[in-house]
């Protein structure tokens, strides 16, 4: 056995027994299962956020995307500075009325804001399809990044088998609160890993980032630039905007807002990520002196960028490190989206046709669920082709229809009927899944136009017409119902 392998079989080893533990006598109720209780205070709420949020993709996907397009890359930095914002003010929001009316799942959330068990299941259903790309992809940059971190000892469908294994195993048993105690070692591990890195090889090859930066402007200027179309500033701000409205939409952000113990936790989480993001500024570092050191990789060779600089670099020893990295970057997105699907599917399509089920045996069902959804996603990554990259592309999209009905509930005030959300989401979702199977954009059916509106990102255009559906809706069927109370009133008088 070669130093890395052994070196990242101690991780995984450490981390499933850290979970388990950390889940030993905890999980009596789908409660304690799904959302640890209610009772995760600020920091392990923090990594728990933390750990969805930054994943495998950090270390691979995000290097590549800076070794292509350079400064186009923080555009996710912003987008989630952004979001803060906006969860600083909602996520407490969402943690109360989760509390006062016991919910479990998202859906949850929209049946009883809009008394429509109907929008609950359409969300759940929605919150699904958007999670298991994302589940599948984690999988896919796991197997990819362990195969290389062994010198390809373990091929990547055994490291895949293995990762989802070991994410059933400690899911199943030990819950959110086995989730959120592997998040805690994977995100610190992430931020040194990436901060080192970012750092030392711009002096180990070159005199610091400033030098960096100035052979780039000589070599490849065009990557420190926002391009004239395309990946233009309109496209940049338009991004940042259409991301930081749905950065806390997923079903899995629900889940950990709910165990939450309290508001002020959920406050500091949203006040301290955006220093945390600053990682991100790392990874393009990363990216850019990757472009120096092993220039000419073209297209998803990029992805590799990281791990081939540190191959160049270190001993077998620091690769075992950054493949565990790996292992632990994939490993928490999936079981906290597991989690979120089963507690879903068991809250908001099987407890209405069984609601005399016991909170025992609810929990149980949850984690068939999500031991069906593993399997689903283990299949799906073993045997993916086209169709998963046709998924990927509805993710963000789909979980963004959400955001109109989401946002107009917790108003005081919401002139938004259960109608109008319905069938703003359904529109919504028509749309990303016509545009994602036709290639259909704005620049394809206008291409005339000029740059600065086909630059916007099309899934700001969806979620526009889906405002604009909800809002419709909403007035007519608010106008429909006023009057029969009328009607009803002078029927009694």
């Amino acid at each position: 056995m070669n130093i890395s392998i052994f070196i990242m079989l101690i991780v995984a080893t450490f981390c499933v027994y850290m979970a388990l533990r950390a889940g030993r006598g905890k999980n009596e109720q789908i409660e304690q299962w799904a959302l640890a209780g209610r009772k995760m205070g600020a920091i392990i709420t923090f990594f728990l956020l933390a750990g969805e949020f930054f994943s495998a993709f950090t270390l691979t996907g995000l290097v590549g995307l800076a070794y292509n397009n350079g400064i186009a890359t923080l555009y996710i930095m912003s987008y989630i500075s952004i979001a803060c914002i906006i969860g600083y003010f909602t996520l407490p929001k969402i943690r109360s009325y989760s509390r006062k009316h016991k919910l479990i799942s998202q859906g949850d959330f929209f049946a009883k804001k809009y008394s429509s068990p109907f929008l609950g299941k359409l969300v759940t259903i929605v919150g699904a399809i958007a999670l298991i790309p994302t589940i599948v992809m984690a999988l896919k940059g796991m197997g990819l990044i362990v195969s290389v971190a062994s010198y390809e000892v373990i091929s990547p469908n055994t490291a895949i088998w293995v990762g989802t294994t070991i994410v059933l195993i400690y899911t199943l048993i030990s819950g959110l609160q086995g989730s959120s105690r592997v998040a805690l070692i994977k995100d610190i591990l992430m931020f040194v890993v990436l901060v080192f890195l970012g750092i030392f090889f711009a002096f180990h090859y070159f005199d610091g980032i400033g030098s960096v930066m100035k052979q780039i402007a000589e070599i490849k200027p065009e990557v420190l630039i926002f391009p004239d179309t395309g990946l233009s500033l309109v496209w940049y701000v338009s991004t940042v905007i259409f991301m930081s409205l749905g950065l806390y939409l997923w079903p899995y952000t629900f889940l950990s807002t709910y165990a939450a113990k309290s508001d002020k936790a959920l406050r500091k989480n949203t006040v301290l990520m955006p220093l945390y993001s600053l990682m991100q500024l790392f990874a393009l570092f990363i990216g850019l002196t990757a472009i120096l050191v092993i220039p000419g990789l073209v297209g998803a060779e990029g992805d590799m960028a990281l791990i081939n600089l540190v191959f160049e670099t270190f001993d077998p020893w620091f690769v075992g490190i950054i493949g565990a990295t790996g292992f632990l970057a994939s490993i928490v997105p999936c079981s906290v989206s597991i989690i979120s699907i089963g507690s879903m599917i068991t809250s908001n399509i099987y407890m209405p046709l069984k609601p005399d089920t016991s909170e025992r045996k609810q929990m149980n069902i949850a984690r068939l669920f999500a031991m069906i959804a593993g399997g689903i996603c283990l299949y799906l990554t073993l045997n993916s082709n086209g169709a998963i990259v046709f998924l990927q592309l509805l993710s963000y999209n789909f979980i963004m229809q959400l955001f109109p009905a989401f946002i107009f509930s917790l108003q005081k005030n919401n002139f938004i009927t259960k109608q109008g959300a319905i069938s703003g989401i359904a529109v919504g979702v028509a749309l990303a899944l016509y545009s994602a199977a036709t290639g259909t954009t704005l620049e394809t059916l206008f291409p005339s136009l000029p740059s600065f509106i086909l630059d916007i990102n099309n899934g700001l255009y969806m979620l526009i017409i889906n405002l604009m559906v909800t809002t419709v809706v909403s007035l007519f069927t608010n106008k429909s119902l006023q009057k029969t109370k009328e009607l009803e009133k002078e029927i009694v008088s």
